[in-house]
């Protein structure tokens, strides 16, 4: 019986294991900005908002990671129904081909957006394995 709850129990560890994507860790420059790339992801940020054409950007840019992906960084104020603006917060965008794997833009996220841009902008970033 012990074996049982013992193979039991290891096989759910590594299981586990085998289930949790980790992060990744890679190095990041600065990429230049086409038009049409850069009007892809200002529509899919703003996608995230309740009145997309309305939303606002400033400090725009496009970051190159070493497995190909592309990470957007900035600041995006989103204007809300009423007509209000929200206010600029930070976000942080990151694509695979034309997959959107992760985007943060909300001020909940603020923090979270502005470490992983900065980490982005000095070279190196962790990315989720996905």
């Amino acid at each position: 019986m012990r074996a049982l709850v013992f193979i039991c129990t290891a096989t759910a560890v590594v299981g586990l294991a085998g289930c949790s994507g980790g992060t990744t860790k890679v190095s990041t420059k600065s990429a230049g900005m086409e038009p049409g790339e850069v009007f892809w992801a200002k529509n899919k940020l703003a996608e995230q908002t309740e009145m997309p054409g309305e939303a606002q950007f400033r400090d725009f840019e496009l970051l190159e990671l070493s497995n190909g992906d592309r990470v957007y960084c900035g600041e995006m104020n989103e204007i809300s129904r009423s007509g209000l603006a929200q206010g600029f917060v930070p976000f942080y965008m990151r694509r695979s081909g034309g997959d959107v794997k992760a985007v943060n833009w909300s001020s909940e996220s603020a923090d979270f957006s502005s470490k992983k841009c900065q980490d982005a902008r000095n070279g190196a970033l962790r990315i989720n394995k996905v």
